[in-house]
């Protein structure tokens, strides 16, 4: 494996770890008022961003 295929798998799988515990852990279990929406829609996005440029170091490499 190169490295820019290694790399771009940790950080995909980093990506899909967040992404899991967000939907399965966090977000069912919090009160959903302003703030908590504001920041779980931030960490999702964080979660979608860290997937897509996984995938982008990988298919790059």
């Amino acid at each position: 494996m190169t490295q820019n295929l290694t790399t771009g798998v940790f950080i995909l799988l980093s990506g899909l770890a967040l992404l899991i515990l967000l939907f399965t852990k966090l977000i069912p279990k919090t009160k959903h008022d302003t703030d908590t929406k504001a920041l779980l829609t931030v960490f999702v996005l964080v979660g979608v961003f860290l997937v897509a440029m996984g995938s982008w170091v990988s298919l790059k490499g």
